[in-house]
């Protein structure tokens, strides 16, 4: 599916914002409206975001004719409203650059999210909390309570499958995390993370894979990264600036 939004140089969007779903890429052809009483050309186009992939076959715009930019986005592992901000920077240096507001909506089959420890867990977090696959930890070897993550998955019920969202299992290959699914009385699921022991654990840096499989059919199985690291000095004095870097 391709979408036409037009745009009048750094005006809002006039149209209402297209919905797609979160394993559709946003796809779209921006028109572009040169404000200047002169022919433009467009020297670079930016993006805010770097999951931008952004094209423009024609780059001289005459005056009052319009121009055609074309943005793609992946939406996998985002929910709800979503924009970019593009900024069109013009070879003529007496004209400023052009910013192009583009917004669209994702419309998510399982939303994951980071529950802070005083959050509720019954509930979404707050927009820096949501959307959250990679979890970052660091402890001291004798610090196993340190290990504790909370994940909240749900299904919003105009998508959820039939009889709602089941975590049906979770795969996990390491020695460090242990994980425990229990569904909420909202019908969300979360996921408590934990040591896999209380002993000292062994010193490292970890990069390891978890795969939540759910009944899904269109996210049956999420992938989440969880960085650790295990250093006896975690949390002991400051980082020396003369020292290079780990």
């Amino acid at each position: 599916m391709r979408w036409l939004i037009p745009v009048l140089a750094a005006l809002p969007l006039a149209a209402a914002e297209p919905i797609f779903d979160e394993d559709v890429p946003f796809s779209a052809t921006i028109a572009v409206v040169n404000p200047y009483d002169r022919a433009i050309k467009v020297a670079t186009l930016d993006s805010t975001c770097t999951c931008t992939h952004l094209s423009m076959p024609d780059r001289f715009i005459l005056p009052g004719a319009t121009g055609a930019i074309r943005i793609e986005v992946d939406n996998r592992n985002r929910s709800g409203p979503f924009h970019v901000g593009l900024t069109l920077f013009l070879s003529d240096p007496e004209l400023e650059a052009i910013d192009l507001p583009v917004p669209w909506t994702i419309r998510p089959f399982v939303t994951v999210d980071s529950i802070p420890n005083d959050g509720d867990p019954a509930q979404r977090p707050p927009d820096a909390w949501r959307d959250i696959y990679r979890f970052v930890t660091e402890a001291r070897p004798d610090e196993p309570r340190r290990l504790r993550k909370r994940i909240r998955l749900d299904s919003p019920a105009e998508g959820a499958p039939a009889g709602g969202l089941v975590v049906e299992g979770i795969d996990y290959a390491g020695a460090l995390w242990a994980f425990t699914p229990r569904r909420q009385d909202d019908g969300s699921w979360l996921i408590t993370g934990g040591p896999a022991t209380r002993g000292d654990m062994p010193e490292g840096e970890y990069r390891e894979e978890v795969v939540v499989r759910t009944n899904h059919p269109r996210k049956a199985r999420i992938s989440l990264t969880f960085q650790t690291r295990i250093d006896r000095m975690v949390g002991r004095g400051g980082v020396d600036p003369l020292l290079p870097p780990r």
